[in-house]
């Protein structure tokens, strides 16, 4: 079965040449049961036919180029024609009221002359009228007006000429829906970029965009086209299992890069289970690599890959979250100030390109660095920030996060605000957030509505709404479900769970990222004593709930999570928490 949606149309310049070289086979066109050629291969070519294929382009610049001329003549030859009838039009009106008006005057002087016009009204409403007094009905104002500036904008701005296309084979998409798992039940969604011959986003939309789902009955989609290039598609799975998607572009619905795509759809987690059974290994580290000090973490976009800022380490580790045995498969960094240098780094954040956003705190700045999976390598590529109070400064930058619209959040600690850039534009600085009380931002995370929650520390939560306009607060000081003592660290899941590193009270919290309700807790526990009582635990800790008895040579009276200080999450519901006292990596 193949859905296709077929959005306002945009210009789509066919391939040119003679015929199409082929290097590769054709592509089954799953929309009309034929084959389809990819328009790209109509330009590839071998140094024996590069003459004959360079000449044929050009003849079909020029084919195209007469089509175009010919276009234009016919569109301002089209305005013009408008702008004569409109001419013509406004002068008619102004002969016409004209005439009205003048008319109008002749019948109110025989009605005066004739003693049967009505008189004025006095100005002093006290006053008596005077039957020889009238009041013309109107005057002799008649003028053509016009937003001139504006039209002569207008003209001078009508119409392009655009010496691009969309090649699906250089379109890609990217998404939770076909990067991570779904779940049944839950809506994910996924963009598709329009890329042209050089691999750059289109900046128009009007695309035919198609789509094949290997189970059509089990999947409800709706798609925007945003007119910029993008796409994003809206999924709904209805049935867990393992699916294929085709994704198209253009009249004969070729298949973009990568596709077809893996769909994986996953049962919703049993959130009451996490920490306290075998699922959890509570007491047991994931990580037994040296680490000093690991703060934050974060998944790369397929979810297998983790990066931790290994912070007393200055530098950054990498992990493949996949592996039952896991050791670091990069280490990338040092203590400096030069670009790949850290000193403090704190918080990661990772885009769907795989760059890798590092808050260095004492460096006052923001890191950005390249991950390759395939070589699992990471290499810098620029810094920007430094420290001060001007916008675009840091004074102890923490907490990063990215908006759909391509924004990067910046908690700007020291400075008590939140920072927004565009990372579309340099970094450019957008706009801070603005809350109705003062701000010591530590982290920030979206739901799944796009609104912006930031963690403080006076141990509340604010929530921003898209556009970056504060919405509410909740939490506050204690030790009681829903309470926070120093939330250090959030992350929102895609079942719209936010996870909160509560490390004054040592222990992780999952509340909804929609109204901030609480669901569940677990922690590490102090161990006691043989013969000695106790409650569940101090500072709000969980009750001793691991399968396994604590270690005896262990050489701590702590057993399991003790100093939260960051936490990922993915899709395939697994769960890690850094501990940045015990220089461990919980896994749940």
């Amino acid at each position: 079965a193949f859905f296709r949606v077929r959005l306002p149309p945009a210009s789509h310049s066919p391939a040119v040449g003679a015929e199409a070289h082929r290097l590769r086979a054709p592509l089954w066109d799953w929309t009309r049961g034929g084959m389809v050629q990819r328009r790209v291969d109509a330009l590839l070519c071998s140094r024996e036919d590069a003459k004959s294929k360079v000449e044929a382009v050009v003849d079909g610049i020029q084919i195209q180029a007469d089509q175009a001329q010919a276009a234009v003549e016919e569109g301002m030859n089209r305005i013009l024609k408008l702008l004569q009838e409109r001419k013509q039009a406004l002068l008619v009106q102004v002969s016409d009221t004209a005439q009205r008006k003048a008319q109008s005057l002749q019948k109110q002087l025989a009605a005066i002359e004739a003693g049967t016009a009505k008189p004025a009204a006095p100005e002093d409403p006290d006053a008596a009228v005077d039957p020889n007094t009238f009041l013309l009905c109107t005057d002799e104002v008649l003028l053509f007006t016009s937003k001139l500036e504006e039209l002569e904008g207008h003209i001078r701005s009508f119409g392009s000429v655009l010496e691009s296309s969309t090649y699906a084979s250089y379109s890609v998409a990217r998404g939770p829906a076909v990067d991570e798992a779904m779940k049944k039940e839950v809506p994910s969604f996924v963009w598709v970029y329009a890329n042209d011959l050089n691999q750059v986003q289109r900046k128009e939309g009007g695309e035919t965009v198609a789509f094949n789902f290997s189970s059509p009955e089990d999947f409800e989609f709706s798609v925007e086209d945003m007119a910029d290039g993008r796409y994003k598609v809206n999924v709904s799975p209805k049935a867990q299992g393992d699916f294929s998607l085709r994704i198209g572009l253009g009249p004969d619905g070729e298949e973009i890069m990568g596709s077809p795509f893996s769909l994986s759809v996953l049962p919703p987690p049993n959130y009451t289970k996490i920490g306290v059974d075998r699922l959890g290994g509570a007491s047991m580290p994931w990580v037994s690599e040296p680490m000093c000090h690991p703060s934050g973490l974060c998944f790369d976009r397929t979810g297998r890959y983790v990066v931790i800022a290994d912070q007393s380490n200055d530098r950054l580790q990498v992990f493949d979250a996949s592996s039952s045995t896991p050791e670091s498969i990069c280490a990338f960094g040092r203590k400096g100030q030069k670009a790949g240098e850290f000193d403090t780094p704190g918080y990661v954040a990772i885009d769907r390109e795989d760059r890798v956003f590092v808050s260095d705190i004492l460096n006052h700045r923001i890191q950005v660095l390249s991950f390759n999976p395939k070589s699992k390598s990471l290499w810098p590529i620029r810094t920007f920030g430094g420290k001060g109070r001007g916008f675009g400064e840091f004074q102890f930058p923490r907490g990063l996060a990215f908006t759909e619209n391509g924004n990067l959040i910046v908690c700007d600690h020291g400075n008590g605000r939140v920072q927004l850039f565009d990372m579309n534009n340099g970094f450019k600085f957008v706009k801070c957030l603005e809350a109705p009380e003062p701000l010591a931002p530590l982290d920030v995370a979206l739901n799944r509505d796009g609104e912006i929650l930031v963690s403080d520390q006076t141990n509340r939560i604010h929530v921003f709404d898209s556009q970056g306009l504060y919405s509410r607060s909740f939490g506050k000081k204690g030790t009681k479900d829903g309470m926070f003592n120093y939330p250090v660290s959030i992350s929102v899941d895609d079942m719209n769970m936010l996870f909160v590193c509560d490390q004054g009270n040592r222990r992780m919290q999952i509340l909804n990222a929609a109204d901030g309700a609480f669901v569940h807790k677990w922690g590490g526990w102090k161990r006691q004593a043989e013969g000695e009582g106790g409650d569940e635990g101090e500072e709000g800790a969980s009750p001793p709930a691991s399968p396994e008895p604590p270690d005896p040579d262990a050489g701590d009276e702590w057993v399991g999570l003790h100093r939260p200080a960051g936490v990922a999450v993915n899709s395939q519901g697994q769960i890690l928490v850094s501990d940045w006292k015990r220089h461990y990596i919980f896994k749940y």
